[in-house]
């Protein structure tokens, strides 16, 4: 494998998980992968013309993973060496260890996250899809219509669908593209997330207002379903960093 294999394995396990930004606080050579605040994952394609990945572990794991594998490194970059481990290219790195490595470390930080704020209050069905149309119409080159039937406002990026919002008094949910491990994690947490009701079950989820359905997690499922949709949108096609708001179509 290659250091640019690895970057794309690391960037394409991280990217669209819940709640998840990417920025250069920790330098301009380094990728900063962030839920709720807190990195889970540095990624670097520049140091020494070689890619590097650091990743948060449980210590006796770490230890096993820099046993098995010689590429595997302690921490680094300013992070515990005995919590962290650096991946870096070779023969016996895997993208399947990789993307696992990833995950564990996301749901490592994203477990040690204070609990939900007091003041984050649940949304009501009349605040609930005003407030999923706002945030996809605040992302690039965003499109809506209703090509189906009259009460699905469906919801596009490049020519692809990525929201479908339900015009029903009796059914008023939204519908959004899902890696299918953390939609399995959002059924079993609320009551009013269920598999997607019009699209492959397996990576769509529908959402309703109810307990636990925050501000916050309707944004981050929103710019989650967008940017996974994004990722298999053509080169040409692709939204470019700030990029206009195309509105409704």
């Amino acid at each position: 494998m290659d250091s640019g294999a690895l970057f794309d394995w690391a960037d394409k396990a991280a990217r669209p998980r819940l709640g998840v930004i990417v920025d250069n606080s920790f330098g301009a050579d380094w990728h900063a992968y962030k839920v709720g605040g807190r990195v889970f994952m540095l990624a670097s394609i520049v140091l020494d013309h070689e890619a590097r990945v650091i990743v948060k572990v449980d210590p006796i794991r770490a230890e096993v993973l820099r046993l098995q594998h010689p590429d595997i490194t302690a921490g680094g970059h300013r992070l515990s060496k005995r919590h962290w481990i650096s991946i870096a290219p070779g023969s016996t790195i895997t993208r399947a260890l990789v993307e696992t490595e990833v995950r564990e470390s996301y749901r490592l930080v994203q477990e040690g996250l204070p609990d939900q704020e007091p003041s984050e209050k649940k949304l009501s069905e009349r605040q609930f899809q005003p407030l999923a149309r706002k945030v996809a119409l605040s992302l690039p080159e965003v499109s809506h219509g209703r090509p189906f039937v009259e009460k699905l406002d469906v919801y596009k990026v490049g020519d692809k669908v990525f929201m479908i919002v339900t015009d029903d008094p009796n059914e008023q949910i939204i519908t959004l593209k899902a890696d299918p491990q953390q939609a399995q994690v959002l059924r079993e947490r609320f009551d009013t997330v269920t598999a997607g009701r019009y699209l492959d079950k397996g990576h769509w989820i529908s959402v309703g207002a109810g307990r636990g359905i925050t501000e916050r997690l309707v944004t981050d499922l929103v710019k989650t379903s967008y940017r996974s949709v994004v990722e298999t949108v053509s080169a040409h096609d692709r939204p470019k960093k700030g990029g206009s708001k195309k509105g409704g179509s």
